[in-house]
């Protein structure tokens, strides 16, 4: 990350930085769970689609438009536990074309 230190973005994220140089290395390694992955991705300010896919994400139709809840909604997936955490991006996965 530029302007960061693998150790500050260790820091950063509350892991070792032999974890951290392991995700930045070019050997296919990188975090192992959604929840490191979406923490790496906000630190550096990219979507997952981008770190996973090299694009952007791509809805049918904003999902937003449909759901006068949408606040509420994102404000609760912070509450939630990984694997609930994992579960929901699985059934938000299921809307992105493909």
């Amino acid at each position: 990350m530029a302007g960061l230190s693998i150790r500050e973005v260790a820091k950063k994220l509350g892991k070792s930085v032999s974890t951290v140089h392991g995700w930045e290395a070019e050997d296919g390694r990188g975090p192992r769970n959604m929840e490191d992955l979406v923490s790496m991705c906000q630190l550096y300010g990219i979507t997952t689609d981008w770190y996973l896919e090299g694009r952007e994400p791509v809805l049918r139709e904003p999902v937003y438009d449909y759901c006068p809840h949408t606040e509420v909604i994102v404000a609760s997936l912070g509450k939630m536990d990984i694997q609930r955490r994992e579960a929901v991006a699985q059934l938000v996965s299921t809307m992105v074309v493909k």
